[in-house]
């Protein structure tokens, strides 16, 4: 087994369906599952399914539950992948690991609603997903058919070639050189803006500045403006108030004039009247300065015939820039200090991305050279990666079967960021020619349900020694194989449990003859019908693999025949 003793230990599976309780006690090697059809296998890998985080729907809970409960608990081992994931659980939720044994529950109630908990502690959903990538695999029939993609195709033949960390360096630097990269457009889109807006507050800094407008000055031209627009009656009124004060035969000058000289003289016989008397000499004085001043308005009107249409003209403009910059005054000059500030930041900003475009240079010659040593190792590797799979197809069958992996030679260094993926600088694409003479085409466009299971088994042996998950699952994947070629698959799902803790669900007898442990699920009907899983005892596996062969597993010619499938996978299995 890979990192030590990393596996599952126990499975404990509550209100699942049908399964109502079941515990399954696991071990190193390869596990079978069987049981007739409909009678609960696939609520196991169900379950495992719930540990590795995946979907899970409130139709799942056994009728009459308010909801569902399974609890993995894994061994670690004394190996890195095992620091690494009690690492993990520490840093996600806190959990601790006691005894080398890590235990993950997942909880799925009605309403579909999920709880988690790792190592005793509650978690995420999503930090039970990444725990479930670090732990366990699952193929399904449906699941096989990732091999198809280039990006699994990539990272399988990394995983041969053990350049799966260059490839995470490549991912990494192609990432960070594309964010910069954004970086730098944002940057120069927000140049353009800020091209438009210095040129928008230029504009607008130099109408204000033209304007000019002083202190008070919309004040005065209004007042201004309404004694331009009303010459004549103001001539008038003033020369009515100047004729009554001092002009005619009796005017307020000269009356005020007699009645201050006459009660002076008052005042020097009556010493009491001398206020009266100062009174009426004051007013006197005031209004000698009124008529004065009715002068003086008379000869401001006496102006330049042009000078109205002027305080016209001046007072277009400043409405007009209150329209646009007021409405007050005051708002007008607050909006030309803060046009004036801001110009003189933005003037001064340094927008000129050269350091960035620099580093942006470097950055992408990083990832252009990792993307080649990358694409170096893949070639290198990429010949032997073949050759393996297509040993392991001979052994299973496919005894024309050949396979080459194709990817470019090269790549445009200056197109790298725009054509790289995550997975590398060019596409990986295994390809088969599965008779002589056929063209070559790709694994995606050839293979049949039965070719790519056994290509899936053909991989999963080539990775034995560097294929990291520690539980592999597989449901039926060699359903479409048929019988005759069970013991070669079954001989090769042994080997791939040397270096993996296998479970597999199957209907053939041939393959599981080789299982190390057998786990039979069948369906009780009672009171309420419920599956059940046990796990057979040795006298009870040839009776079961007779049952799987023929149907019937009292038939004395089905248990020889299952007899002599158990003593083939022993001869096959031997040292």
């Amino acid at each position: 087994m890979l990192d030590g003793a990393l596996m599952l230990h126990t499975l404990h599976i509550r209100n699942l369906a049908l399964i109502e309780r079941a515990e399954l006690h696991m071990a190193a090697g390869l596990t079978v599952v069987s049981g007739e059809t409909g009678g609960g296998k696939s609520l196991l890998i169900t379950a495992l399914k719930l540990l590795r985080g995946e979907k899970a729907q409130g139709g799942l809970v056994r009728h009459g539950a308010t909801e569902l409960q399974v609890d993995g608990e894994f061994r670690l081992g004394g190996g890195a992948r095992s620091a690494a994931i009690a690492r993990f659980v520490e840093t996600a939720c806190g959990g601790v690991v006691d005894d080398d044994l890590l235990l993950v529950t997942r909880i799925v109630d009605r309403g579909g609603r999920t709880r988690v908990r790792l190592g005793g502690r509650p978690a995420t959903l999503t930090a039970l997903r990444e725990l479930g990538g670090m732990l366990l695999e699952i193929h399904g029939q449906g699941e096989s058919r990732a091999l198809m993609r280039s990006e699994i195709q990539c990272e399988t033949l990394d995983a041969f070639a053990g350049t799966a960390g260059l490839r995470g360096e490549f991912a990494s630097a192609l990432a960070g050189a594309r964010e910069l990269r954004a970086k730098i457009s944002r940057q120069a889109d927000g140049e353009r803006e800020r091209k438009q807006r210095l040129e928008f507050l230029r504009f607008q800094f130099s109408e204000l500045r033209q304007l000019d407008l002083g202190e008070g000055e919309l004040v005065q031209l209004e007042q201004e403006h309404q004694v331009l627009s009303n010459l004549d009656a103001m001539r008038l009124q003033l020369a009515e108030a100047l004729t009554a004060m001092q002009d005619g035969e009796a005017t307020v000058s000269d009356q005020l004039a007699v009645a201050a000289r006459a009660t002076q003289q008052a005042a020097a016989i009556d010493v009491r009247l001398e206020e009266v008397s100062e009174q009426l000499a004051q007013i006197e004085d005031l209004v000698a300065d009124v008529c004065r001043k009715l002068q003086s308005g008379q000869a401001r009107l006496e102006l330049d015939p042009g000078r109205l249409a002027a305080v016209e003209e001046r007072l277009d403009e400043v409405h007009s820039a209150l329209k646009r910059f007021g409405p007050t005054e005051k708002d007008l000059r607050e909006t030309l200090a803060r046009t004036e500030q801001e110009l003189s930041e933005l003037e001064d900003a340094d927008a000129a991305p050269e350091e960035l475009l620099a580093t942006l240079r470097r950055e992408t010659d990083g990832v252009v050279k990792l993307g080649r040593k990358l694409l170096r190792a893949r070639r290198k590797a990429g010949g032997d990666f073949a050759a393996a799979i297509m040993a392991e197809l001979h052994d299973l069958g496919m005894k024309h079967t050949e396979v080459r992996l194709s990817m470019e030679e090269t790549f445009a260094a200056d197109r790298v960021l725009d054509d790289a993926s995550e997975h590398g600088p060019v596409s990986v694409d295994i390809e088969v020619r599965i008779n002589p003479g056929e063209p070559w085409q790709s694994l995606r466009e050839t293979a049949s349900g039965g070719e790519l299971a056994r290509v899936v088994l053909a991989v999963k042996k080539t990775l034995a020694d560097q294929d990291r998950v520690p539980l592999l699952v597989l449901d039926e994947i060699d359903a479409e194989i048929g019988g005759r070629l069970g013991l070669q698959v079954g001989k090769k799902l042994h080997e791939v449990a040397r270096h993996h803790q296998v479970v597999i669900v199957t209907h053939l007898a041939p393959v599981a003859a080789f299982a190390q442990h057998h786990f039979l699920v069948n369906k009780v009907v009672g009171e309420r019908t419920a599956s059940q899983v046990r796990q057979l005892p040795i006298e009870e596996v040839e009776k079961e693999l007779a049952a799987m062969a023929t149907g019937d597993g009292d038939d004395g010619a089905a248990l020889d025949q299952a007899r002599r499938l158990v003593e083939k996978a022993r001869e096959e299995t031997a040292g």
